[in-house]
């Protein structure tokens, strides 16, 4: 396997994502398409008359775990650190591979060479060279409390052979390593921050296309243009501002007032949001999946019976109609239909059937069913969403007593602790179904914290990375699916897109196939109308 890539990108539309976009329900998109008046529309910042000196708030649902990229436990992290840090590569609007601070890179079977763009430099005026990025990728590999070691796991040693040259060698192939590096295992952080963890977590310093200004956790992040920045032109926003704003209608009451001028928000407001004539209404799709997160080494969750009797013990049709408002496309499996990982045979193969739950959990020793501790993150969709699904939990004898933490309380909980069983949970998405599939199920995963997984799904895991052909890779992603779906390691419940109400002054603003915020190429018109 040899791959050779350079600054020219493949800006193709995926058929993926406009048979997805297909599948959202006709009412729904009816809303999306009269609210915004098509994607097209909100992408072309080209014709509008930019402000180069705008300002831009986005309002969040989510807290930052750490604005160390390293060390950040949640995917929802990445809203918070885009703006401050660029990898080593990037994602195009479609999802192909794209360069970033590398200008180029070769992939073989026994290494991956990158090749960086000259004079690049981090917001503290420090070189950004072959070095430096030697030091982040070595870091990531041996930091205690590294939470990407799991992505850099193929990387045996990085070296330096010039300054703008790094060469990885890995311990055998890896056709993921590239979209692995756009994303957090390859955002750069400055060495000269990595004498102080803490501060680094409160007080970031990257490279990426706003600097750091301050930063109150649990409240915002304020950031400004860095002139320094390798593709300027990309940076429309003198300066941006990140809320968190946890409670849904709030957040909704701020951008219809203009306190905000972006805001993801849930799809029981679009019909509230799109009666705004000052706001744009889109929900587009995107790879991420609401689940349930397990942890199979915690009985009764280590028994597949148990875990398959939930999966019929869910009504995803009423889920979808209730509590997503009929926005959302039910899923079966880790990827969605129409996405090439996707195996259509999987599809409705777990349907509500609560007798069928009790009958397998008899099987498993559970005549009388049992209980369990069903925590979730306090945001309020995800309590809605633990409570509706602790309702058809108790149909089938099921019982549980749920407790709302903090999000990162949650995930150190999940992860670290290894406390909790089992809880509602959005899985981010990525780019490349390595990194969903090693990640949720793979030995070093870090969203599976037993650390447990089938030799049989190891093995097609370790032939998805091995190869570079996407009719290969599409085949064994299929295979690992239905590995994991016919022994319930996953209980996937919707692909719900991402809603996001967007102020009409703002110009160029979409979510790419990760369904997260990214701030390039997004502008607010001079006038603020």
């Amino acid at each position: 396997m040899t791959a050779t890539r350079s600054s020219t990108m493949n800006t193709a539309t995926r058929p993926w994502r406009r048979r997805l976009l297909a599948l959202i329900p006709a009412a729904a998109l009816a809303v999306v398409l009269a609210a915004c008046a098509g994607a097209a529309d909100t992408s072309d910042a080209d014709n509008a008359d930019v402000d180069p000196n705008g300002s831009l708030t986005f309002g969040y649902f989510e807290p930052a775990t750490s604005l160390d990229p390293q060390q950040g436990t949640s995917s929802q992290d990445i809203p918070w650190l885009l703006p401050v840090y660029e990898s080593l590569f990037s994602y195009s609007p479609d999802g192909d591979v794209a360069p970033a601070l590398a200008e180029s890179w070769e992939l073989t079977d026994t290494d991956l060479t990158i090749t960086l763009r000259d004079g690049l430099t981090f917001h503290d005026g420090t070189a950004l060279d072959a070095d430096a990025v030697v030091a982040n990728i070595e870091r990531g590999k041996e930091l205690e409390t590294s939470t990407v070691k799991g992505d850099l796991a193929t990387v045996t040693s990085a070296s330096a052979t010039d300054d703008v040259t790094v060469v990885l060698t890995l311990s055998e192939p890896d056709a993921a390593l590239p979209a692995k590096l756009a994303d957090r295992a390859g955002m750069v952080i400055s060495p000269a921050a990595f004498g102080d963890e803490t501060n680094l977590a409160i007080q970031p310093d990257g490279a990426g296309p706003w600097k750091y200004v301050s930063y109150s956790p649990g409240d915002r992040l304020v950031v400004e243009r860095f002139d320094g920045y390798w593709n300027p032109d990309a940076v429309m926003l003198q300066d941006l501002t990140i809320r968190l704003i946890d409670d849904d209608d709030t957040r909704l009451n701020a951008v219809r007032a203009g306190e905000v001028d972006v805001a993801q928000i849930s799809a029981a407001q679009v019909q509230l949001a799109s009666a705004d004539q000052s706001l744009e209404v889109r929900t587009d799709p995107a790879l991420a999946v609401d689940q349930i997160g397990l942890n199979i080494a915690i009985a009764p969750f280590d028994d597949p019976l148990v875990r398959e009797a939930i999966n019929y013990a869910i009504d995803r049709e009423a889920l979808l109609e209730g509590l997503y408002r009929g926005t959302g496309t039910i899923a079966w499996q880790p990827f969605p239909p129409g996405y090439y990982a996707n195996d259509p045979d999987l599809e409705g193969m777990y349907p509500y059937d609560p007798e069928k739950a009790r009958e397998l959990l008899a099987e498993a020793g559970y005549p009388d069913g049992f209980s369990f501790d069903f925590k979730t993150n306090n945001q309020p969709f995800r309590v809605q969403a633990t409570e509706a699904i602790a309702a058809m939990l108790s149909d089938v004898g099921i019982d549980t007593n749920i407790i709302p933490l903090e999000g990162p309380a949650l995930l150190d909980e999940f992860y670290y602790q290894q406390s909790v069983p089992a809880y509602f949970t959005p899985w981010g998405g990525r780019a490349d179904p390595s990194q969903t599939l090693d990640n949720l199920f793979g030995p070093n995963g870090l969203n599976n914290p037993a650390k447990i997984t089938d030799p049989e799904l190891a093995a097609l895991l370790d032939e998805a990375r091995a190869t570079g052909d996407q009719e290969e890779r599409a085949a064994l992603f299929k295979e690992a699916s239905a590995n994991i779906m016919e022994t319930s390691r996953m209980i996937p419940l919707m692909f719900p897109g991402v809603t996001t109400a967007v102020r009409d002054n703002v110009v160029g603003y979409s979510t790419g196939v990760t369904g997260k915020a990214n701030f390039l190429n997004v502008g607010v018109t001079a006038d603020g109308s």
